[in-house]
This record gives structure tokens, C-alpha cells and sequence, in this order.
């Protein structure tokens, strides 16, 4: 039922693809952000829970 009724649908695969590139393109973009990112910021935000682990145990 759902595959004659998408059939029906002139240029339905056009949304597919475009949703595959707005996929892809946001991929490519949290990749190339995280690689570009600063390594001491990585580096300090790693360590935020286990400082709040850290405080909670010291009280």
C-alpha cells in the first residue's frame, strides 16, 4: 500500500536525495568542527563529569 501510494507521488525520489545531502553535509560539518576544535576546550569538557562525580563525593 504505502509503496503504490509513494509511486504516485511525482519526484519522490528527489526527497531522498535531499534528504541524504542535508544528512550528509551536517555529517561532513560536526567532523570537520570536531577536528578543528580547540584540543585544551576537548580536553576540559572530558573532565566535566568526573568533576561533578568528584564534588558530589567530597560533601
Amino acid at each position: 500500500m504505502m509503496k503504490e501510494h509513494l509511486q504516485s507521488i511525482i519526484g519522490v525520489e528527489l526527497y531522498a536525495i535531499i534528504g541524504f545531502l542535508i544528512f550528509f553535509i551536517f555529517f561532513i560539518m560536526v567532523t570537520v568542527h570536531t577536528i578543528r576544535m580547540d584540543k585544551s576546550r576537548v580536553r576540559r569538557l572530558s573532565e566535566i563529569p568526573l568533576e561533578d562525580e568528584f564534588r558530589t563525593n567530597q560533601e
